[in-house]
């Protein structure tokens, strides 16, 4: 019985020096263990070898939070549109110091921006009655062809006073009055001025 015992504790021994002869000569052996075993934990080296070169080094951060661009970034570019230059405003015109407003078919509106202005049937009146409509009415023959004529003059305070003067054969009339030729008289707003006979009202004065 003791023989027995002493021999199970040799073979015990002898096994267990094999082993540490084989790990001292190979420098590691490999685990032990059945073939899924061994496919699980070659798959978590695998693992932990990979969450480790992933980690980035502080230099690539201190790049990355710089907001600067590697080369292989590229960035989409977008056409602008031209802007085209900022014209220049006209400048305003000199504002009328007087309106005239038709009565009249044939007879147009006018803003006096000049001094003086002259009416009638001749060419070289500012204000010429030749237009077609006013031709084939009966009474054109009876407008002069430098009936009247309307400016503007500086009177006392520094202040302009408006004027009209009747050139004409058959009369000038303001507010149904005459005025008489080579006469004038002063006008104001809403003046209502007649040509020939004192209710052939064709234009009226306004602001």
């Amino acid at each position: 019985m003791k023989s027995h015992h002493q021999s199970h504790s040799s073979t015990s021994s002898k096994a267990h020096d094999s082993a540490s002869c084989s790990q001292s000569q190979g420098g590691f052996s490999q685990p032990q263990g059945t073939p899924s075993q061994l496919h699980e934990l070659s798959q978590y080296q695998g693992s932990s070898s990979s969450s480790t070169g992933t980690v980035p080094s502080s230099s690539q951060s201190s790049h990355s939070s710089s907001g600067t661009l590697s080369s292989l970034e590229t960035v989409s570019t977008q056409e602008l549109c031209s802007i085209p230059e900022d014209q220049e405003p006209e400048e305003p015109g000199p504002a009328p110091w007087a309106r005239l407003w038709a009565l009249q078919d044939g007879f147009s509106n006018l803003d006096c921006v000049n001094d003086n202005y002259w009416f009638g049937r001749d060419k070289s009146c500012e204000y010429c009655f030749d237009g077609p409509l006013l031709r084939r009415t009966d009474k054109y023959r009876t407008y002069s062809k430098k009936h009247f004529r309307i400016f503007r003059e500086m009177g006392p305070k520094n202040c302009y006073i408006v004027y009209i003067e009747d050139h004409s054969g058959n009369g000038t009339f303001v507010n149904t009055e005459l005025i008489g030729k080579g006469k004038r008289c002063p006008l104001s707003n809403n003046s209502e001025i007649a040509l020939s006979l004192c209710r052939n009202k064709v234009v009226r004065v306004g602001r």
